[in-house]
Parts: C-alpha cells; structure tokens; sequence
C-alpha cells in the first residue's frame, strides 16, 4: 500500500516525510514510508501501534487525545508545539515534544490537581468543538463527520465523483486531490464542526 499524506509535509511518529507523487519518503534518507511497518518513535525509539497510545504516556488520566510529540520540539508544517494533551474537560495542553514522557506525566497530575501547567506547557486559547456536549450529542456530531468531509470534497471537484481507492475503503478523503483541493476541503473542517455541533445541540437536545 502507498502511504499518502495530507500535507506536503508531516511528522509519522518524528520522523519527518515528505509526499511526492510516488507516495510518502522519509526526509533522512529518501527511503519509502511503509505504513504496515512504520517506524519506531523518533523520541523514545519504542515502536507506536496503529491506533494505540504513545508508549511513554500511555493510559494518561483524564485525557481524550494525547501525544507526546515524539522527539520534535515543533511541528514540520505549522510550526506549533509538537505535543499535546487533550483533557476530558475541553482543554488543550501543549507542550515541545523534547519534554519526555515522565514531565508530559507530571504536568497532567499537576492540572488533574486543579494547579496551573507548569513552566514549558501552556493551555490553548479556545476550547475544543466536544466542549460541553453530552456523550450522545458527541456521538452525533462525529457519526457524521465522514459524509460532511465527502460533500466537502464533491464540492472542491465540483461535483466530479470521488476517488475510487477512497470509496473503496483503501485511501483517505484527500486521495487524488491536489494540494489546492487539500486546503480547501481542511479550512472547511471548522465550518462544517461548527454546524454539526449546532444541529446536536438542536436535534439531540430535543430527543433526549
């Protein structure tokens, strides 16, 4: 399988890549990106299964998302701390992902404890889309986001049917689009959640 990218440039576990019309290449050494046989985390050199939890921070209290930044103080493509933690409450952590596992650790004991972050991790200005939500209307929003990307992407085709590969099942949304087209159809990501979360708010709110 062809590993492709969403931006031009990524971080896969700190390792950084670059896509090209071949599929992704490691930036070090030019060589392919195997996504069956990724490689091991940049930072802590442990190997991060599909789906599962940073090896060093795994099974954090209190948390949705995190991930240790894996080694990069910042981000390939944004620039922007290349860690984070995402809390149950609706906060957002960052942090270098040169901090290591064992203060990322400290850091969410330290908030968990109702203490400001310590110095090096700082919370983002704005809350996530899921803040406040019910899990039901959570459930609503996000069980509808996969037809809300197609239709974002039919337009940015202008109507033209979507990628075979993608609708088999077989490569992501932006499968065959052009990084004008990626852009586009990733600005509408905030629009469209926002919609979302306003017809969960109406529709769920009502039924339950």
């Amino acid at each position: 399988m062809t590993k492709r990218l969403l931006f031009s440039s990524e971080s896969l576990h700190g390792h950084v890549a670059d896509d090209t019309p071949e599929g992704a290449v490691y930036r070090d050494d030019g060589s392919r990106v195997d996504p069956d046989n990724p490689r091991a985390c940049f930072g802590c050199k442990l190997h991060v299964r599909a789906g599962g939890h940073d090896p060093c921070i795994a099974n954090l209290p209190g948390t949705r998302h995190a991930c240790c930044g894996h080694g990069l103080d910042r981000t390939p493509l944004h620039d922007n701390p290349a860690g984070y933690v995402a809390f149950e409450t609706g906060r957002t952590m960052r942090f270098s992902g040169l901090v290591g596992g064992e203060r990322i650790r400290a850091a969410v004991d330290a908030v968990l404890r109702g203490e400001n972050p310590p110095e090096g991790f700082t919370f983002d200005a704005d809350l996530p889309w899921w803040h406040g939500l019910t899990d039901n209307q959570r459930t609503y929003v996000t069980e509808r986001i996969a037809v809300g990307v197609q239709e974002q992407v039919r337009t940015v085709l202008n109507g033209q049917p979507l990628s075979e590969a993608y609708l088999l099942g077989q490569a992501p949304w932006w499968d065959g689009l052009t990084e004008e087209q990626k852009a586009l159809v990733w600005a509408s990501f905030g629009p469209m959640l926002a919609a979302l979360v306003r017809e969960a708010l109406a529709q769920v709110s009502a039924g339950e």
